[in-house]
């Protein structure tokens, strides 16, 4: 095991411990409502306590590049933002303007942006000319705001960006983004350790919005990297399916909202993982058979890479499997497994 990733475990199950009782005393805590029903009041230090871990691990091990920094320093905005969120429960308005803010730091800041679609259509390369800023800063909100939304159940979040890092890792060339990736995700299997329980109920933590949009930052930004940078490591259309769950499910709930006249950010009980429990599934079941399927995406991707699949077939694979979760989740009444 790289010593990197055993920094990472320490500093993070050392985290979570300092941090619960400062949480509780501080009143940085989820408490159940409608919406939430978990019981009764957890702390949201998940997300700050995996921030720590690997921003120790990477100070300690990473050469520094200013690419690097620019990515730790919005790193640590975004996990302010959130912390704040998860105290106050600021309005879908100021986050926005606090991502784009984000967005653009990044952005400007290290000049990587999404100047190429690749040849999507089988006609040639499909760029994006003057406004390749604007659809890069929109690309990483909307990455942002995907992980977010799957914070909806225990282990759900986690476990997607674990996907997401773990597909990243496979095809990264880049050693102080493999290192970076190795040492979130390191931390991130110490979370889902007290997320799920698996040492005691009593400490179960939830990483809050400061985790979710954390994570959401590193993996929409580290998927723009690979597949935009000099180092490309993997067509764009491919990096889709690193984060297929997440953005089908952000799409669909969004479109659906706006439909019914209703803001896209509003929040309500419409994503994947309240589908499978309509459907009679239980949480740690959802939790299950969506991990496995956001497996066979990250797959999926990784092969159409390896294998070097037309851009044209992933790209209307992907399309497909959208159409196919808007019937479900048309239908999702309709279907039940579990009388």
């Amino acid at each position: 095991m790289n010593i990197s990733w055993v920094v990472a475990i320490i500093v993070c199950f050392a985290s979570i411990l300092v941090l619960r009782p400062i949480a509780v005393n501080w009143g940085l805590v989820d408490t159940p409502d409608n919406r939430k029903r978990h019981v009764g009041n957890i702390p949201l230090t998940g997300g700050v306590a995996i921030y720590i871990s690997t921003i120790t691990s990477v100070s300690l091990f990473v050469d520094l590049s200013q690419h690097i920094n620019l990515l730790l320093v919005s790193i640590s905005i975004m996990v302010f933002i959130g912390s704040i969120d998860d105290k106050y429960d600021l309005s879908a308005k100021l986050r926005l303007i606090a991502q784009t803010l984000i967005a653009l730091i990044l952005v400007f800041g290290t000049g990587i942006k999404i100047d190429s679609l690749g040849n999507l259509f089988g006609l040639g390369e499909v760029t994006t000319g003057p406004f390749s800023e604007v659809i890069t800063v929109l690309a990483i909100i909307a990455g942002i705001n995907a992980f977010n939304m799957t914070d909806g159940i225990d282990g759900l979040a986690g476990t997607l960006s674990l996907i997401s890092l773990l597909a990243i890792g496979l095809v990264v060339l880049d050693g102080s983004i493999k290192l970076i990736v190795g040492v979130m995700s390191s931390a991130l299997l110490v979370f889902l350790s007290f997320n799920l329980g698996l040492f005691s109920k009593k400490y179960k933590i939830f990483m809050g919005d400061a985790g979710s949009m954390m994570l959401g930052l590193t993996v929409s930004w580290l998927l723009i990297v690979i597949s935009q940078s000099e180092e490309m490591s993997i067509k764009p259309v491919n990096v889709l399916w690193f984060i297929a769950v997440p953005l089908v499910d952000m799409i669909a709930v969004m479109y659906r909202r706006v439909r019914r006249g209703q803001s896209p950010l509003v929040a309500d009980r419409e994503h994947l993982h309240h589908v499978f429990m309509d459907m009679g599934f239980t949480p740690k079941q959802a939790l299950l058979i969506i991990s496995f399927i956001s497996l066979l995406f990250g797959l999926t991707g990784y092969l159409s890479s390896t294998y070097n699949i037309p851009e044209y077939i992933s790209l209307i694979s992907f399309v497909l499997i959208f159409i196919v979760y808007n019937i479900v989740l048309t239908n999702r009444h309709k279907l039940k497994f579990n009388k």
